[in-house]
């Protein structure tokens, strides 16, 4: 099954926008953060879109995955 992040996050040189999929929104984030070791420190708006078609803000959950 295929999770889709969606959204924006903010960086020194401004607001970048997201379209990352993966197994689950965890193997997402690792992704995001090998590229960026900021990803989930910054201002940001995420969409997590489910297998199901539901989709459901996660800027909170991604916040708390990244304090670790």
């Amino acid at each position: 099954m295929t999770y889709i992040l969606t959204g924006w996050y903010e960086t020194d040189n401004g607001a970048v926008m997201l379209d990352e999929s993966g197994h689950c929104l965890a193997d997402i984030v690792a992704q995001l953060q090998r590229v960026d070791e900021d990803f989930g420190h910054t201002d940001m708006e995420l969409e997590l879109h489910l297998p199901n078609g539901e989709i459901k803000t996660v800027e909170e959950t991604v916040a708390r995955m990244v304090q670790s």
